[in-house]
C-alpha cells in the first residue's frame, strides 16, 4: 500500500508543469530506464510517465508497447491491464494475439505478483481446454482479492463439474472488478441464497453499472433484490429497502 501510494505521488510530480520541478527530465529518465533494466518494475512505470511528459503520443511507439510487456513481466499490474485494452487504435493488440508471447509474459507476472497477469494467464488456459492450469492461476488471483480470478475460477469450475458456489460468491463480492462481467456471478450467488451477492446485485440494477461497465437500470428489480438480500440477513441492504 505504501509503494503504491509513492508511485501515485512520483506520477503527481511527473505531471506538474517544466518550471515547476526540481531535476533534469533526461537525467531522471535514464535513471529510471536502468532501474527499470535491473527488475524493478516501479521504476519502468515512472519511465513510461516520462515518456508521457515528453511526448504524449509515445503510448503508440513500439518502444512503449515493449515496456509494458516487460513491465507485466515483472509484475506491475498497471502495465498487465494495457493488453486488455479495447478501444482504437490499440498498439498492444498484436502482443494479446500473439500466445507465444503474450502467455509467457503474463505467466512471468503473475509469479511477480501480478493479480491481473494470473487473470490473463488463466484466461488463456482456459481457452486453450487446460482446465487445471487455469484454476490454479485463476485461484491465485482470486485469493489475492481480484473478482475477475474468482470468476474465471468458477468458469473453470462449471465447466468441470465442480462446485462453483464459492467462487460466484467470490467474484460477486470483489472488490476489484476488470473487464469480466460481474452480473451472472451475482446472479448465481443471490439463487444460492447468498445475501451480499443480493445487495450487490440489488445496486448494479440500481445503478445501472457492472463493475466498470454499463448495465441496464431497473428500479423495480433492484427493490426487489435488496428486499430479498434484507430478508436473507443483510443489514445494509434493509437500510435500501423500500
Amino acid at each position: 500500500m505504501i509503494r503504491n501510494l509513492l508511485a501515485l505521488f512520483a506520477f503527481l510530480v511527473l505531471a506538474l508543469p517544466a518550471e515547476g520541478q526540481y531535476y533534469d527530465v533526461e537525467e531522471r529518465l535514464q535513471e529510471h530506464l536502468a532501474n527499470c533494466d535491473a527488475g524493478d518494475k516501479w521504476a519502468c512505470g515512472y519511465a513510461i510517465s516520462l515518456w508521457m511528459r515528453q511526448d504524449s503520443q509515445s503510448w503508440l511507439t513500439q518502444r512503449n508497447v515493449d515496456m509494458h510487456v516487460y513491465a507485466c513481466s515483472l509484475g506491475l499490474d498497471g502495465s498487465c491491464w494495457k493488453f486488455e485494452r479495447r478501444l482504437e487504435p490499440n498498439p498492444y493488440a498484436p502482443v494479446r494475439a500473439d500466445r507465444a508471447r503474450f502467455l509467457p509474459m503474463v505467466e512471468a507476472g503473475c509469479e511477480n505478483n501480478s493479480t491481473m497477469a494470473c487473470w490473463q494467464a488463466a484466461s488463456e488456459y482456459y481457452e486453450l481446454g487446460e482446465m487445471e492450469r487455469a484454476w490454479d492461476y485463476a485461484d491465485r488471483s482470486c485469493r489475492a482479492g481480484f473478482s475477475d480470478g474468482c470468476a474465471r475460477r468458477a468458469d473453470v469450475e462449471a465447466t468441470t463439474g465442480a462446485d462453483p458456489q464459492d467462487s460466484y460468491i467470490s467474484a460477486c463480492h470483489g472488490n476489484r472488478p476488470g473487464y469480466m462481467r460481474k452480473r451472472p456471478y451475482c446472479e448465481a450467488a443471490c439463487t444460492m441464497s447468498d445475501a451480499i451477492s443480493c445487495r450487490t446485485l440489488a445496486d448494479m440494477y440500481a445503478r445501472g453499472r457492472d463493475g466498470y461497465q454499463p448495465t441496464d437500470r431497473r428500479e423495480r428489480r433492484a427493490a426487489e433484490l435488496y428486499e430479498r438480500a434484507c430478508t436473507l440477513g443483510d443489514s445494509e441492504a434493509c437500510d435500501r429497502d423500500g
